[in-house]
């Protein structure tokens, strides 16, 4: 469990998710800051998404579109987080 959030990303992403819901990628990496970069956003979204702490949505457009959502075990960490 420290593993996971002990890192410097997860927790602020698990918080700014937790109080917008859903979030594109340029959205969440504008909320976060320039403090980090893409590729480190990028993988910190795969493993939350692949822990099955965010839900990832592709749409199938020109551009894609790609939604990043808060699941609820997500959602139930937030109580414990945001203090």
């Amino acid at each position: 469990m420290l593993d996971r959030f002990g890192d410097k990303w997860s927790l602020l992403v698990l918080l700014i998710l937790g109080k917008n819901e859903t979030l594109r990628f340029n959205e969440l990496n504008k909320a976060i800051g320039s403090d980090i970069s893409q590729k480190m956003l990028t993988v910190t979204l795969r493993t939350l998404e692949a822990d099955g702490f965010l839900k990832r949505t592709i749409y199938a457009e020109v551009p894609p579109r790609v939604e990043y959502t808060i699941t609820d075990l997500g959602k139930s960490l937030f109580p414990l987080i945001d203090k």
